[in-house]
């Protein structure tokens, strides 16, 4: 790997993380992160920038950890059919929503 990609690489994942923990709603941010990650997918870019895009920004932009400590919380309480449901909602909801940004991407292509 070249300098320039790598550096471009740690660029891309540090404004992702700068932008999550700015909006402060790991919800919002799961959405957006799920429908660009979506849009994105079907679009044809260079190898260079898919690699940067998918494994820097969206890696951590859509981050989950947000989400884990939440989740840990009905783990502490013992509610784990809470769990199971918020986790299952989430994990189908960016689904749907992934869904979505690609078959808009695809209608605009």
């Amino acid at each position: 790997m070249n300098k320039k990609y790598l550096l471009t690489f740690l660029l891309t994942a540090y404004c992702a993380t700068f932008l999550r923990f700015y909006f402060k709603n790991n919800f919002v941010i799961s959405i957006i992160g799920s429908f660009l990650y979506g849009f994105f997918i079907s679009r044809k870019i260079s190898k260079s920038k898919r690699e940067i895009l998918f494994s820097g920004f969206f890696a951590c932009f859509t981050s989950f950890s947000g989400f884990v400590h939440f989740l840990y919380q009905f783990i502490i309480q013992g509610y784990y059919l809470k769990l199971f449901l918020y986790l299952n909602v989430i994990v189908i909801l960016n689904l749907i929503i992934m869904y979505i940004g690609f078959q808009l991407s695809r209608k605009i292509t």
